[in-house]
């Protein structure tokens, strides 16, 4: 495999992304990027990189760079996307793909008319507690499938404590929200699990307002052209420890996650039930790896154990092969176009909205 060149635009979350590209041999960051000079100028020093820039422009212009990480906040995400595939970079953005369902088709249509990998960044679905559900899922073991949940339950305090009134995620102007912020961890990693396309939704927001007077809680039900149900929840100040929440029911079985959940480099525990087990009256727990990939040297480990490893390979491994990314445009347009539905329903205070295909 021939060694691909990488910039890294926002260095907030786009760290551990150049941390996860260093590891591996089949890529090099060459550039980074931050509109806070003095920081990209310290880390590209830190890291050995050459190129250091503070606007996407300068990235984009070098014809060096075959591929760019878009880090940067989530109102910027289909602007940034959308200039670097006419720019003709593969692109790996973080979570939401977009903020409209406009830029979302747009990204589409780019990458597909380029033949530009395209990924959107949820690390979840690399998670190693959830990979022999999926498996189980994917062979049909539950039977079909008629209800899910997702949930990501995250106090933000921990993020946003030390950040000046107008850091982006709680600005006014660009607050982050909740459906389209931690909610595609919850929605396209529930979606990827039960294999569903939804084609309604409705979905509310509670009164309780955050510490910032950002959005503290959305509830979301969505309809699959299956005819299943999924409920997801995403809080920004439950009162609780971190949490992604998961559980799948079917006609023979059913999957739930602890709620009561370890580290990143901890075990956890999943929870299954199956009605060929003759007797069984309790949910039979198995103790799994959590966020990491035990089969990976401990040296792979980042913030979220080895998830962004394992994203990173894979997105190398599909420009190398030019095939579509796992999150590939279409599919991330299947999880964020049926969220920006939701939020439009929440704001609205309820009612359904009907889910454009991508």
């Amino acid at each position: 495999m021939s060694t691909r060149t990488i910039a890294i635009i926002g260095l907030g979350q786009g760290l551990s992304h150049l941390q996860a590209f260093q590891m591996l041999p089949d890529s090099t960051v060459i550039a980074v990027c931050d509109s806070d000079n003095a920081l990209a100028q310290r880390i590209a020093q830190h890291y050995h990189i050459p190129h250091v820039y503070d606007h996407i422009d300068a990235v984009l212009a070098n014809r060096a760079i075959d591929a760019v990480v878009i880090a940067t906040p989530d109102h910027l995400h289909g602007q940034h996307t959308i200039m670097a595939l006419n720019a003709g970079k593969h692109v790996l953005c973080e979570i939401p793909m977009a903020l409209t369902i406009a830029e979302c088709q747009q990204i589409i249509a780019l990458s597909e008319r380029h033949g530009l990998t395209y990924q959107m960044g949820n690390q979840v679905r690399y998670a190693e507690c959830l990979h022999d559900i999926a498996g189980l899922l994917r062979a049909g073991d539950l039977g079909p499938l008629f209800y899910g949940e997702g949930e990501y339950l995250h106090d933000m305090h921990d993020i946003v404590d030390d950040r000046p009134a107008n850091h982006w995620r709680i600005n006014p102007a660009t607050p982050q929200t909740t459906l389209l912020g931690g909610g595609p961890h919850a929605l396209d990693t529930l979606r990827w699990l039960m294999g569903v396309r939804f084609g309604e939704v409705q979905a509310y927001h509670v009164n309780q307002p955050s510490d910032w007077h950002t959005t503290h809680t959305t509830v979301a039900l969505f309809k699959a052209d299956s005819g299943a149900v999924c409920k997801i929840t995403v809080s920004y100040g439950m009162q609780r420890p971190y949490c992604l929440y998961y559980s799948v029911y079917g006609s023979d079985g059913s999957f739930e996650r602890s709620r009561d959940q370890a580290g990143p480099m901890q075990e956890t525990t999943n929870y299954y039930y199956h009605r060929k087990l003759a007797g069984a009256r309790r949910m039979i727990p198995a103790t799994v790896p959590n966020w990491y990939n035990p089969r990976l040297p401990r040296t792979m480990t980042l913030g979220h154990g080895t998830m962004e490893v394992a994203q990173a390979q894979q997105f190398l491994a599909a420009i190398q092969a030019n095939r579509l990314a796992d999150i590939h445009a279409r599919e991330a347009a299947d999880s964020i176009i049926p969220l920006i539905c939701a939020l439009q329903s929440a704001d609205n205070g309820g009612g359904v909205v009907h889910i454009p295909a991508s």
